[in-house]
């Protein structure tokens, strides 16, 4: 049994009764992390909580103890930067009038946690252990492995790693992406510094943050890489699974030559980035033109798909038909003397020339040389990457895009992307009820996914309308009314529709709290029909037909969630 009070607070290691760590020099004297949980706070009656060792716009990561399991472990807290502060009392403070965005921000903090802990099977991504609420915000547990990032791996491996020592690496990275990305999750994250090379050799996923940390522009503050970033989240748009894969492709390219892409905003203004001869000749063809794909600046022009990017990357480890066949013996059985051993080492060395020149001729035509200028060839094997945009090859010139998956999104997502709005005409030609979707959400679409779809295809949908009949929660009572709200929104019913009434209610009641609603809590309505929440107040307010929200930016709440 673990003594929790000689337990260093840097390492989880002993003290032996010093101050400073003898194991990792972490001295608590000295320690200082502003609006951080204080060193061994104890989390949930379980969890003893040690030095902050990441910040994000999104919150802390502390490293701490499991007293039950008694192993190490990770636990993020939900703070984000400029919205709450510290109580004396440990409690998160939201500041002013931004408890609409706090919380709307721990409701997906939540759902994303929740959503990888049902993914703890792939070997690519941490376990996540716990996800509780206290102090006012919300923590995820997960397990703590003895690794260091991909970033360090590759300073102490000279820099760049060869293919081979690439493939094994990142194809189960891939494939945890991959179900990531059928979970609606998008990491928007990935680099060297949030892979994490662990003893066992695997490459494992770190740093999942909700969507609004991703991008810059909105509300929190963005926590990107240069380099590593696609142009879409320095633009604030929707992230979608290319973004992940644009991400994937500059982590490739980094690992394969040594130095980072240049970042996409850089990109934007002069985008000349290319691929060494040196990088060239040791670098299979088709894990190029994978990078190449994956690495288009516009969103729309990129791979679409992981499934895509792998079967690329996937071609360059297939054997090679001599590789794969083996050899007939044209001797019937019979020992070769000396002269058949001179006469095959011959043939072997004319083979060897031959497919020596014949790669020579190859790589020499597939160099992009738009005139003879053989010296700027010799130094370039990709100048453009528009040249090696993935099209059918039975298809015509004309430059098709591969249609999303669009169900889940709302039409106002959509036009908000300026790919998707300047390429296809979106049209809603039906809405119907659905348990299963959101309200304004789209749940079907009339062109099949992963059609080659044309500048200018029409693609129409079906809208939800959410459940036909909702239950108005009995848990509103005793919510903050802003709270209410967002739950009451959070069924689908439209917020024109919602009053929110201040007036005298029980005198045991808080004020601002909510303590009664028509229709009752607990009665089922149609999404449609109107409701209003009454909290207590000390004065009699007179009723007003207009709803009362939160004084952040509610109109772009309602169209980003339910659409129009």
């Amino acid at each position: 049994m673990q003594e929790i009070n000689k337990l260093c607070m840097g390492c989880m290691s002993s003290l032996n009764g010093d101050a400073v760590c003898s194991v990792c020099g972490f001295d608590s004297s000295k320690y200082s992390e502003p609006n951080a949980l204080p060193l061994r706070t104890m989390l949930a009656g379980r969890y003893l909580v040690g030095k902050v060792i990441s910040k994000t716009g999104e919150g802390f990561t502390y490293l701490s103890f499991d007293t039950v399991t008694e192993a190490i472990v990770k636990i993020t807290e939900y703070f984000p930067e400029g919205f709450c502060s510290r109580n004396d009392d440990f409690t998160v403070k939201i500041n002013g009038d931004t408890s609409y965005v706090f919380n709307e921000g721990i409701m997906k903090f939540i759902e994303l946690h929740k959503a990888i802990a049902g993914l703890s099977e792939l070997s690519a991504i941490y376990r996540i252990i716990d996800i509780f609420e206290v102090n006012g915000t919300a923590y995820s547990v997960n397990e703590h492995l003895q690794g260091i990032t991909l970033k360090e791996f590759l300073i102490r491996n000279g820099g760049v790693l060869t293919w081979e020592q690439v493939r094994p690496l990142y194809l189960p990275l891939i494939n945890a992406i991959n179900s990531l990305h059928e979970k609606g999750i998008i990491h928007g994250g990935i680099s060297p510094e949030t892979l994490i090379v662990g003893r066992d050799g695997r490459i494992r996923i770190t740093d999942f943050l909700i969507p609004e940390v991703r991008k810059t522009g909105g509300n929190m503050t963005a926590q990107l890489y240069p380099g590593f970033a696609a142009i879409e989240q320095y633009r604030g748009e929707a992230l979608t699974p290319s973004t992940d894969i644009y991400a994937i492709g500059a982590t490739l390219f980094r690992t394969l030559t040594g130095n980072p892409p240049p970042d996409s905003k850089q990109r934007l203004e002069n985008d000349n980035m290319t691929f060494s001869r040196s990088v060239a000749e040791k670098v299979p063809r088709s894990v190029l033109v994978a990078m190449a794909n994956a690495l288009q600046l516009e969103p729309a022009n990129r791979t679409q798909k992981i499934e895509d990017l792998k079967a690329n990357l996937q071609t360059a480890s297939e054997p090679t038909e001599s590789e794969d066949r083996p050899q007939k013996n044209s001797n019937n059985g019979k020992k070769s003397g000396n002269s058949n051993k001179k006469y095959v080492l011959i043939a072997a060395l004319a083979t060897a020339l031959i497919l020596a020149i014949i790669a020579g001729i190859f790589y020499i035509l597939t160099l992009n040389n738009d005139n003879d200028d053989t010296a700027s060839a010799s130094s370039e094997f990709i100048s453009s990457y528009e040249s090696y945009h993935t099209v059918d090859a039975s298809s015509t010139p004309e430059k098709h895009l591969s249609v999303p998956d669009f169900s889940g999104k709302s039409l106002a997502e959509l036009l908000a992307n300026n790919e998707y709005a300047e390429w296809f005409d979106f049209k809603v030609v039906k809405k119907e009820y659905n348990n299963k979707v959101s309200r304004g959400k789209i749940c079907a679409q009339s062109v099949k996914i992963g059609t080659a779809a044309k500048k200018g295809t029409v693609v129409e949908f079906t809208v939800s309308l959410g459940p036909e009949k909702v239950t108005v929660p009995k848990a509103l009572k005793g919510m903050n009314k802003d709270q209410a709200l967002i739950e009451i929104l959070k069924l689908g019913v439209d917020y024109n529709n919602i009053t929110v009434i201040g007036k005298l209610g029980e005198e045991t009641t808080e004020e601002f709290i909510v303590f009664e609603t028509s229709p009752a809590m607990g009665t089922k309505i149609n999404p449609d029909e109107a409701i209003t929440i009454y909290y207590n107040t000390n004065v009699v307010l007179p009723a007003s037909s207009e709803p009362e929200y939160p004084t952040n930016d509610y109109d772009n709440y309602y169209d980003g969630y339910y659409g129009n």
